[in-house]
């Protein structure tokens, strides 16, 4: 592809939309906003989110209102929908407050003509013809960000709404890493992308270029990577640990999962190739393989069904080099209804540009309601092969029984270092994955367990910044 004006954006946009959607959670804060594209010559740090001030300005931007749609990236699932239909009242409050024209609010889970909705590339056709002529900026946020609408809208009006604009809270990989699929390997910190957590805005004539782009240049992967809650925890009874492992990794890897997570599970059983009554591992009779582990997850699946407690209504299925916080996740649980299908976890998506489906990426854990196993099991779908990606298998089966997958982005495929600092300043996380030339046991002190502190507060003996 050439170099000619506009490409790079194209370019970046296509690698941050459609391979690195991670939105973390959000609370009110105030955060600043980066120009990630080729529209100024310098990085330009303005206030967006902050709490407004009195201006003289409040009238013309009123006028302006129409001029943005605001895109909320909202889920299905009950607790999700109603959190973003929050947002959307809030900021229809806030037109309304001003005493101007209502602006068009969308929410994602909505617009259910694309499998792959979440990922915005697939819709970029749909809001051109919609919007491309009588409006100025489409404005992207998560259920959990909190738009002062004034002051989002005087940031906006200092870019000139005819020229190319993607503007966001810039965030740097330091390293390459599997989170976006080692993307710019030889320098990582070339390639910047938005918090998205913190919104996003694209300008029109952006929004206009990536439609026609998306129709005569096919997605460059066919991997998508997505695109804090507070109650009581559900009973440590309500969840079920189903931990993968084999007899080559009983020796190392289960003694840390016994150092450190263990304790906070009620209810977990280690499922091997091999029963070893020391830990104790189950044989559940499917052989290891190097690969995926398709057929192995399935026979957990049926045991969970079949042998727990009906009383049990949840299901966590981990890899043995999982790090996970049981208790937060058991608060995580209590803003879901386990009457409902439920499949949550990080999300990724395969083939979303050619009719493919999302997944729920199996090294940060996954977790299913009762009745969503139930539905599962109760269908015809099963492992292609007994290798096969179990992940991928599984987002197959209930994207063909319709049942979406539920996001979280407190799950994380990859080590604390594999994601940008200010990723992760704003989270609690629940879980990481891998073992790779870290110290488990100390990342989990650090980060997952229960007597951590958030990261505002000093933990004596270990720090993040090491990690």
């Amino acid at each position: 592809m050439s170099r000619e004006p506009g490409c790079s954006r194209w370019l970046l946009f296509a690698a941050c939309a459609h391979l690195v959607f991670l939105l973390p959670p959000l609370r009110a804060r105030a955060f600043a906003v980066t120009v990630i594209s080729e529209g100024a010559e310098d990085e330009t740090e303005l206030p967006v989110l902050q709490k407004p001030g009195k201006s003289n300005t409040i009238s013309k931007i009123g006028r302006e209102l129409k001029g943005i749609v605001f895109v909320i990236q909202s889920q299905s699932n009950s607790f999700h929908s109603k959190r973003a239909e929050d947002l959307k009242r809030d900021i229809l409050k806030q037109a309304v407050d001003l005493g101007k024209e209502l602006p068009t609010v969308l929410l994602i889970h909505q617009i259910d003509r694309h499998e792959g909705a979440w990922t915005i590339l697939p819709l970029m056709t749909d809001f051109s013809v919609t919007y491309g002529r009588n409006t100025s900026w489409m404005f992207f946020c998560e259920e959990d960000t909190r738009i002062q609408v004034v002051k989002l809208l005087e940031t906006l009006r200092r870019f000139d709404k005819s020229k190319e604009w993607f503007l966001g809270k810039a965030l740097y990989d330091e390293e390459s890493t599997i989170i976006h699929h080692y993307a710019f390997a030889e320098n990582p910190t070339v390639f910047k992308f938005p918090d998205f957590a913190a919104g996003w805005a694209l300008s029109i004539p952006l929004v206009n270029k990536l439609a026609k782009k998306l129709k005569s240049e096919p997605l460059k992967s066919d991997f998508t990577i997505d695109l804090k809650h507070e109650g009581e925890p559900v009973n440590k009874e309500d969840v079920f640990v189903a931990v993968k492992t084999c007899r080559k990794f009983h020796g190392d890897r289960i003694p840390v999962v016994k150092q450190t997570w263990e304790r906070e599970a009620a209810l977990i059983e280690y499922y091997s190739d091999y029963a070893d009554i020391s830990i104790p591992t189950i044989d559940l009779g499917i052989p290891n393989t190097d690969r995926g582990h398709c057929g192995k997850t399935f026979a957990i699946l049926e045991r969970f069904l079949n042998h727990t407690s009906a009383r049990t209504p949840w299901l966590v299925v981990v890899d043995d080099d999982t790090l996970i916080s049981i208790f937060r996740l058991r608060q995580l649980l209590s803003c879901y209804d386990p009457n409902e299908p439920v499949f949550l976890g990080e999300r990724y998506g395969y083939g979303l540009g050619t009719g493919g489906y999302s997944y729920i990426t199996g090294g940060g854990g996954m977790v299913f309601s009762r009745t969503a196993v139930q539905k599962l099991l109760a269908s015809k779908c099963r492992c292609y092969s007994m290798d096969a990606p179990d992940d991928m298998v599984l987002g197959m089966c209930f994207s063909g029984l319709g049942i979406p997958i539920t996001h979280s982005p407190l799950f994380h495929q990859a080590r604390p270092m594999d994601y940008p600092k200010d990723y992760l300043s704003h989270q609690i996380p629940i879980s990481f994955h891998k073992h790779w030339n870290i110290d488990p046991v100390k990342v989990y002190f650090t980060w997952l367990a229960p007597n951590t502190k958030s990261h505002n507060d000093k933990k004596v003996g270990y720090s993040r910044e090491d990690l």
